[in-house]
């Protein structure tokens, strides 16, 4: 009987430091967890940052270019005008002379 009561002991025992070493791999995970999380945390922060700055980029060159369309079609609207009145805007001005004024 002291040869079960031994093997019992010592399976009681490998049990006890399994479960010892389990207990301290969770405490550890536990222990790190915050801050792992807290690292991805600041990294989202930081890339969500350089985007806004990005998207504020492409806005900022958007406006831009359309002021430079509304530039450029309100000219040639002009020009369309200016062609169907017969202003002639594009060719070569006339010299007017100021007549009774010398």
């Amino acid at each position: 009987m002291s040869e079960k009561n031994q093997k019992s002991l010592f399976n009681s025992n490998r049990t006890i430091v399994w479960v010892f070493i389990c207990a301290v791999l969770v405490a550890g995970l536990l222990l790190i967890l915050p801050l792992y999380m807290q690292n991805c945390l600041s990294k989202l922060y930081l890339k969500s940052q350089d985007l806004s700055y990005k998207i504020g980029q492409l806005q900022r060159e958007r406006t831009l270019q359309e002021l430079e369309i509304n530039k450029l079609s309100s000219l040639e609207n002009l020009s369309v005008f200016a062609d169907s009145v017969g202003l002639d805007l594009n060719g070569v001005p006339t010299k007017v002379r100021v007549t009774g004024a010398q």
